[in-house]
């Protein structure tokens, strides 16, 4: 199966509907990824309709289990066909060159447009936060919204920072030579929740770890994947590891604030651009939670900490897991005298830009069920996710927004306003 855009076969539909029945039938008869997501229980069906028989399955009954992937990457793990295997299996990325391949063909979907170009929506944003911030809780504005572009009213969306990240961090740059780590801050951080990038630089500071954010970066690339449009995602690549890679080739660290982003550039850039410094930047990546877990467990990390966490409620990301990282946040927390982690193992349903369509809002509701009915059954804890866009889901159970780890361990050090958080000399 081809997974490689830069090759023709890639983008050759007839070698793709051939995959896909090859796919199909592999997962009809093993179904251990029935519950995972929408996309199993419909490809089954349509399989089932046709006796089991994946040749006669239509363009649109192959089409449809692509749109309903979101990218989770659970059926990867679960897989036991994944490459090496003979059946050289990876079923997300299938489903992402179903996308692309239409995306090529028709044109994307303006939803699809939209959402899949997040720096043009955060400058937009940014450039008036509090008229942005107003339209986005509007009922008329949320309605015509989803008129013309596709994004369901009901959905929670992220707020518009009033100061962008890189503004923050613009006098704190330091030269490659006096520097330790690199941040990549992602979308999210730069237009949305910059207060978990100042909590990573914060905390790195108060633990002697020399941080600088490198400027002109660019997102990820995951959204545009996410519509298909695999020419944006080689784009933002190019730049974001034109900058990174002298970083990494120095030995540095190259810390991502979103699980999701630090999962593309390990996993994703090398694959889309084949080249030595994306490889490079691919191998100096880690997400910031495990940098700093990985200190707490050297037992590197101080713990002159003035405030106790007290019981924490942390949703573990589906994209954490795929990196391989399920007791890093747990580990990291736990490091803090008076702390008890309960872990949420659920899937928020939004994953990307899928929960945020109309389209998809009841589909995502329904996938998210036990992770809002764990967090409103733990309302009085802690809530935490390293994920902000779960967050809008989790957002909706606990009546406030769940905290990145690393803003939880920068009230711990006392290092930022404590709200709730015990004090360090409380019984």
């Amino acid at each position: 199966m081809e997974y490689n855009p830069n090759t023709d076969t890639y983008w050759d539909e007839s070698a793709l509907a051939q995959d896909m029945k090859t796919a199909f039938d592999i997962c009809n008869g093993c179904r251990l990824c029935f519950s995972l997501c929408p996309s199993f229980p419909d490809l089954f069906k349509s399989v089932e309709a046709h006796d089991d028989n994946v040749d006669l399955l239509t363009d649109e009954e192959l089409a449809r289990p692509a749109d309903l992937c979101y990218q989770c990457k659970l059926c990867y793990m679960k897989c036991p066909y994944i490459p090496p295997h003979r059946f050289d299996l990876d079923f997300p990325r299938l489903m992402l060159r179903s996308k692309a391949i239409r995306a090529k063909k028709n044109g994307m979907a303006p939803v699809d447009r939209f959402l899949g170009d997040p720096e043009r929506i955060g400058r937009l944003g940014t450039a008036a936060p509090t008229l942005s911030n107003w339209s986005n809780q509007n009922p008329m504005m949320r309605q015509l919204m989803e008129k013309t572009i596709g994004i369901d009213h009901r959905r929670h969306l992220p707020k518009f920072a009033i100061m962008r990240f890189s503004t923050w961090a613009l006098k704190r740059q330091k030269r490659l030579e006096d520097t330790d780590v690199a941040i990549f801050s992602t979308c999210t951080v730069e237009y949305h929740e910059p207060g978990i990038g100042q909590a990573a630089m914060n905390v790195l500071s108060h633990n002697d770890v020399r941080a600088t954010v490198p400027s002109n970066q660019r997102c990820c690339g995951m959204p545009a994947l996410d519509g298909g449009d695999i020419a944006g995602a080689i784009e933002r690549a190019k730049q974001n590891v034109a900058i990174f890679a002298r970083y990494a080739k120095a030995g540095k660290k190259i810390l991502a604030l979103q699980p999701t982003c630090a999962y593309v550039l390990k996993q994703e850039y090398p694959l889309l651009l084949g080249t030595e410094d994306a490889k490079a930047v691919s191998e100096a990546t880690i997400d910031v939670t495990e940098y700093l877990a990985q200190k707490a467990r050297r037992k590197q990390l101080k713990k002159d900490f003035k405030h106790r966490l007290g019981t924490v409620t942390y949703h573990l990301s589906c994209h954490t897991k795929a990196e391989g990282l399920r007791r890093s946040a747990k580990d990291l927390l736990s490091y803090i005298d008076g702390t008890t982690v309960n872990v949420v193992d659920r899937c928020a349903g939004i994953d990307g830009t899928w929960g945020l369509k109309a389209e998809f809002y009841d589909e995502s509701q329904k996938v998210a069920a036990k992770l809002t009915e764990a967090f409103r059954e733990a309302k009085g804890t802690t809530a935490c996710s390293d994920c902000a866009l779960a967050g809008l889901q989790i957002e909706t159970a606990a009546d406030s927004a769940p905290r990145h780890p690393v803003e939880l361990l920068q009230a711990a050090y006392g290092l930022a306003p404590v709200d709730s958080l015990e004090s360090e000399d409380q019984s």
